[in-house]
């Protein structure tokens, strides 16, 4: 009965492929956390019989999901539901997270969505003191899996040469460094937001899936605004802080006061008997 309730799934008057049906129904159930992480997915002969469709079939819907990094596909094992990359980065450091996920020995990819010229937000004309921006959109992937969505807003009067090309998987910051801009920090915050349509499509997570989002202004050394940007990131991410406490005001009672007067004068008066002999 299972059996045949799971072929109907499969729609043969659907304009995608067979295959692609079949992807995308298993990784709604892994998204959707009905296969954890670990989790054997059955085995080729089994969704076979399932979707009552080919091998051929069924080798082409479990390779798109390990091109993702959805499934580790293992010799003697079968396909098992891979656990997500987890992407680490310092909060209190602007840029280099190609630098510390390849420290990890991972690697950071980034492709470019859309680079167009368009008004800014408010909040982006105060940062960069212009009207005249790039709107640039990339999507960044760990291990074959999106993790970061980035929408910033570059000045098109510092950086009129950018272009898609330029960008696709290249850091934003080392570009502006090469052209006479070097990034020297500013402000940010993060809050934990829900995924909207737009972004969860972006992402590949359910809409309404909670996600961390980072904002801010990246300045030079001279206050000048290079990028305003906001940076969805996905759950699997830590951000990691280098908190210190604060340091307190140092007391010091009367009496040490009065010691140390009377060291001092003490000292004042074995100087004064001191002669330097003639010579």
């Amino acid at each position: 009965m299972e059996s045949e309730d799971r072929r109907t799934q499969v729609d043969r008057t659907d304009v995608r492929p067979l295959h692609v049906q079949i992807r995308d129904m298993l990784r709604q159930q892994i998204q959707s956390h009905a296969l954890l992480p670990g989790d054997a997915l059955p085995t080729e002969d089994e969704l076979q019989r399932s979707f009552g469709v080919s091998r051929s079939v069924v080798r082409q819907a479990l390779a798109g999901l390990a091109e993702v990094g959805l499934i580790h596909r293992q010799r003697g094992r079968g396909s098992v539901v891979a656990s997500s990359p987890v992407l680490r980065r310092h909060l209190q450091r602007a840029g280099g997270l190609d630098e510390q996920t390849a420290a990890r020995g991972q690697r950071l990819w980034t492709h470019v969505l859309g680079l167009e010229p368009a008004a800014p937000p408010a909040a982006a004309r105060a940062a960069l003191g212009t009207d005249r921006t790039w709107k640039i959109e990339r999507i960044r992937s760990l291990e074959q899996v999106p993790v970061v969505y980035m929408r910033t807003w570059a000045s098109r009067e510092l950086f009129p040469h950018f272009t898609a090309q330029l960008l696709e998987d290249a850091s934003l910051l080392a570009l502006m460094r090469d052209h006479g801009y070097p990034a020297a920090g500013g402000p940010r915050h993060v809050q934990a937001v829900a995924a909207d349509a737009d972004v969860a499509h972006i992402l590949d997570v359910p809409p309404g899936a909670p996600l961390l989002l980072l904002e801010g202004v990246t300045q030079d050394a001279h206050g000048r605004g290079l990028e305003w940007f906001t940076v969805w990131h996905r759950a699997n991410t830590v951000f990691d802080i280098d908190a210190q406490v604060a340091p307190g005001t140092a007391s010091i009672s009367q009496d040490q006061v009065d010691r140390i007067r009377t060291i001092v004068g003490e000292l004042d008066a074995a100087l004064s008997e001191l002669r330097i002999p003639n010579t």
